[in-house]
C-alpha cells in the first residue's frame, strides 16, 4: 500500500456531476446500480486517487490491500444477485464487496487477472441484499486495481432463468415451432415513441452516465463526452425538431444528437443552460424516417438529462391522412353547383352577388364565438415552441377555420399541421386538407417553432 489517508469525495467534486440542488437539501442523490454507476461517484474513500485516463474516463485508481471507496443510497429493491466491475489490474487481484462500511459484512469477492493495461469486466455472485437505501463498500484485498464503473444484477435475473430452464424442457420443443418464431418479429411493437417523450433513465445503453434521483426528478447525469443510447426510436412521422428537458452547471454546454452511431456528424446540437431543469430545443430540416437508434452526447460539461421528445415533420400528417383525400366523393357533393345553377335562375343570379355575405357568414358571432383557441408556450431563451388547440364548440360540424397571430409577437421559423401566410400585421394560419373538417366538440392541434424571445402571452384570434 503506497498511502493511507482519508479522502472524502462528493458527487459534484469527484465526477463533475451537477447535483448541487440535491446536495443543498442535505440529501444524497439516489443511486440506481442496475443501470451502472461510475466508480468516482462515491461518498467516502481511503488510500485511492481519482485519475483521468488517456481516453478521458475518470477512474478510482490504486486500490491496494485495505484501500476502499463507499457508495451510499443504493437502490437494491429488486435484490442483489451479482456485481460486475469494469476495471484493470496489474496482476492477480481481489476486490471484496462489503455491506455498509469497510468493516461490514462481506457480500462476496471479485477476482481479477492481469489486463495488460486494458479495462475489462469481471463479475462475481454475491449475497442477496434487498433495500432501497443501502450502502456498500469496495475494499482492496489483493493486488493493485483501478475501477472505472460497476453495476448490479437484480436477484430476479438469476432466479427467473433457473426455473424455466428445467421445467421448460418439454416446452423447448414447442418453442422451436415456427409459429413462435414469427412472434419475435413483433418486436417492432416495442419501438420507442419519441413523439410522446422519452425518460432518460430508460436508456438502453449508457457510457460515462449514471442514473440519479433528486428533488423528485430521476435523470441521467451524463459526463462530458459520455452518452446514452435509446434504441428502436420510431421516427415514422419524420422529424422537424428535438426538445430536451435538461440542466447544466456550466455555460456553453450542449446535448449532441447522433443517429445510429457516433461515426457521423450529429444531426442536432441542443444548447443546455441553467442549473435547473428546463426545456430547450432545436429545429431540424431532415428527411429522416423509419426506426433508428439515437445517441445523446454531453458536450462541454456534464449534462443532467430528464427527458426528450421529437417533433414530427411538417408534411408527415398529410401522408397518413391521404386516405381522406380519396374522399373526393365528398367534394363532388359540395360542387352541387348544378343545383345552384338550377336555383339561380338568371334573374336571381344578380341576387347571388350577395354571396359575398356568405363567406362572411363564417364570421358570424355565433360561429366565431363557438370556436375556441388555446395555446402553451415553451421558451428556451433563443427560441420557443408554441402548441395550439382549436376546439369546435359551435354545436355543429364546421368546414374550415382560421387563426390569426400578430407578427410583432412571434417570429415563426417552422410549423406543422397548418398552412401559414401573411396578411398585414398578422400571420394567417389555415388548416391542411385533412384537418379542415372539425366535428362539434372536436379539437385540432398544431404548432410552431420560433426564433428569438417571446412573451408570456400572445394575441390570438380564431374564426
Amino acid at each position: 500500500m503506497k498511502r493511507k489517508f482519508p479522502v472524502v469525495l462528493s458527487i459534484m467534486l469527484a465526477a463533475g456531476l451537477s447535483t448541487a440542488p440535491a446536495l443543498q437539501s442535505n440529501a444524497a442523490p439516489h443511486m440506481h446500480p442496475y443501470n451502472g454507476v461510475e466508480a468516482e461517484v462515491n461518498f467516502g474513500s481511503s488510500g485511492v486517487d481519482i485519475v483521468t485516463e488517456a481516453d478521458g474516463r475518470k477512474v478510482v485508481s490504486g486500490i491496494e490491500k485495505g484501500d476502499y471507496f463507499t457508495v451510499k443510497t443504493c437502490d437494491f429493491s429488486s435484490g442483489l444477485a451479482s456485481i460486475t466491475i469494469t476495471a484493470k489490474s496489474e496482476g492477480m487481484s481481489v476486490i471484496e464487496v462489503r455491506k455498509g462500511d469497510a468493516s461490514g459484512e462481506s457480500l462476496g469477492n471479485i477476482k481479477l487477472k492481469s489486463t495488460d493495461g486494458e479495462y475489462q469486466t469481471f463479475t462475481a455472485n454475491v449475497k442477496n441484499l434487498v433495500g432501497d437505501n443501502e450502502t456498500i463498500t469496495f475494499v482492496g484485498s489483493v493486488g493493485n486495481v483501478s475501477i472505472d464503473s460497476w453495476s448490479a444484477a437484480p436477484l430476479t435475473d438469476v432466479e427467473t432463468p433457473e426455473d424455466p430452464t428445467q421445467p421448460e424442457n418439454p416446452d423447448q420443443p414447442t418453442q422451436p415451432e415456427n409459429p413462435d418464431q414469427p412472434t419475435q418479429p413483433e418486436q417492432p411493437a416495442a419501438s420507442v415513441d419519441a413523439y410522446a417523450g422519452v425518460e432518460a433513465e430508460n436508456a438502453t445503453q449508457a457510457n460515462a452516465a449514471v442514473v440519479l434521483s433528486a428533488d423528485g426528478v430521476t435523470y441521467q447525469a451524463i459526463r462530458v463526452n459520455g452518452y446514452i443510447v435509446i434504441k428502436n426510436v420510431d421516427l415514422s412521422n419524420g422529424i422537424s425538431g428535438i426538445l430536451a428537458t435538461a440542466r447544466a452547471s456550466k455555460p456553453k454546454v450542449s446535448l449532441d444528437v447522433y443517429v445510429d452511431s457516433l461515426d457521423s456528424a450529429p444531426i442536432a446540437k441542443i444548447n443546455v443552460t441553467g442549473a435547473s431543469f428546463k426545456e430547450s430545443g432545436v429545429k431540424l430540416t431532415s428527411d429522416l424516417t423509419g426506426t433508428h437508434d439515437l445517441y445523446l452526447v454531453a458536450n462541454g460539461h456534464t449534462v443532467d438529462l430528464d427527458s426528450f421528445k421529437v417533433l414530427p415533420a411538417h408534411q408527415t400528417p398529410e401522408q397518413p391522412e391521404n386516405p381522406d383525400q380519396p374522399e373526393n366523393p365528398d367534394q363532388p357533393q359540395q360542387p352541387e353547383n348544378p343545383d345552384q345553377p338550377e336555383q339561380p335562375e338568371n334573374p336571381d343570379q344578380p341576387e347571388q352577388p350577395e354571396n359575398p355575405d356568405q363567406p362572411q357568414q363564417p364570421e358570424n358571432p355565433s360561429t366565431t364565438e363557438g370556436k375556441d383557441v388555446t395555446y402553451t408556450i415553451n421558451s428556451w431563451g433563443t427560441g420557443y415552441l408554441v402548441n395550439f388547440k382549436v376546439t369546435n364548440n359551435t354545436g355543429a360540424a364546421v368546414d374550415g377555420w382560421t387563426v390569426k397571430i400578430r407578427k410583432d409577437q412571434v417570429n415563426i421559423d417552422s410549423s406543422w399541421c397548418v398552412n401559414i401566410t401573411e396578411e398585414g400585421d398578422y400571420y394567417v394560419i389555415t388548416p391542411l386538407s385533412w384537418n379542415t373538417h372539425v366535428e362539434n366538440g372536436q379539437t385540432i392541434e398544431f404548432g410552431l417553432i420560433g426564433t428569438g424571445s417571446i412573451g408570456d402571452s400572445i394575441y390570438v384570434t380564431v374564426e
